[in-house]
């Protein structure tokens, strides 16, 4: 099978940041009772721009510090759980925006952890032959299905948008993948159109923790890989007690795992792309690094990724 690389990466965050003392005000709350449950202080909230100019202004920013050609993209992937519209995907306007003219787009509801779902796809379509360029976004305007009378979504949830260019190596270079979903009990994290997304704290946060380690658990299994080999672990930005619990269970020192989330909040999908975005600007990462990309969510779905930088 052919051999994939991240060739460039891009992220956008909203104007508009609701820190936790907007919250405290309005929900009357101690000053740290956020920060505490969460480990966030901040979150951005996207009020006039829509999910389409997210995705698009992500995709700029990938341009504008990579210079690429986009128009050499032969499949777009959009990783999304609030899409503003059936037709088109999100995924179609971005080819009609950059005026890309042969390409294969679809757009995919795979919770949080759509993403990587998206990286997976890619990789098989380069493995196959069929193309050569592969265009993730994970892109999120949740903020639009909160119940602004429910504090434990406001206070974790954010918009956002992350892209993640995709190419054929001409180097050996590792990758491997463990998705599973478990749709017998998605009833834990749902959201259904026209109303405000439903989450089960307690039952969120045991799947968060126990099926993360065991899928982690297994792709460093058949792999042959011990996790003293891994750079950096990348989750899924959920919540800061899940993350930190997920490195314990594993025995991992928190310099290993990359979180952002104090600064930025939960944006679902587009939680990975932006961290890896952020990670490429700090220049943590260097050729032959090997990272795992671990995304779960609701559906429910949960699937990690080890990939050599």
């Amino acid at each position: 099978m052919e051999n994939i690389e991240i060739i460039a990466t891009g992220s956008y965050l909203p104007k508009e940041i609701i820190t936790n003392e907007k919250l405290n005000q309005k929900f009357k709350l101690e000053e740290n009772w956020i920060e505490h449950r969460t480990g966030i202080k901040q979150r951005f909230i996207s009020k006039e721009e829509s999910i389409e100019e997210l995705a698009k202004k992500s995709i700029e920013d990938l341009i504008q510090k990579n210079n690429f050609d986009i128009k050499k993209v032969e499949m777009i992937i959009v990783a999304t759980t609030s899409t503003a519209k059936l037709m088109p995907g999100i995924s179609f306007l971005m080819q009609k925006e950059f005026n890309i003219p042969k390409c294969i787009c679809m757009d995919i509801l795979v919770g949080c952890s759509g993403y990587i779902n998206a990286i997976d796809i890619i990789r098989k379509y380069i493995a196959m032959g069929e193309i050569q360029y592969g265009l993730v976004i994970g892109v999120e305007k949740i903020s639009e299905y909160l119940d602004n009378k429910d504090i434990n979504t406001l206070a974790i949830l954010g918009d956002g948008a992350g892209a993640t260019l995709i190419g054929k190596s001409n180097v050996k270079k590792e990758y491997f993948s463990n998705i599973e979903s478990l749709g017998q009990e998605g009833q834990i994290l749902t959201c259904n159109n026209n109303e405000s997304l439903y989450m089960d704290g307690k039952s969120v946060y045991k799947f968060g923790v126990t099926k993360t380690v065991e899928n982690i658990e297994n792709l460093l299994e058949k792999t042959n890989t011990k996790i003293d080999e891994i750079k950096y672990i990348i989750p899924h930005q959920s919540n800061i007690k899940i993350l930190n619990s997920i490195l314990k269970r594993l025995n991992i020192e928190k310099e290993k795992a990359y979180i952002n989330i104090e600064e930025i909040g939960n944006t679902f999908n587009a939680s990975i792309p932006i961290c890896l975005d952020e990670m490429y600007n700090k220049k943590l990462l260097k050729n032959g690094d090997k990272v795992i990309l671990i995304g779960y969510g609701g559906g429910l779905n949960i699937g990690s990724i080890l990939i050599e930088i």
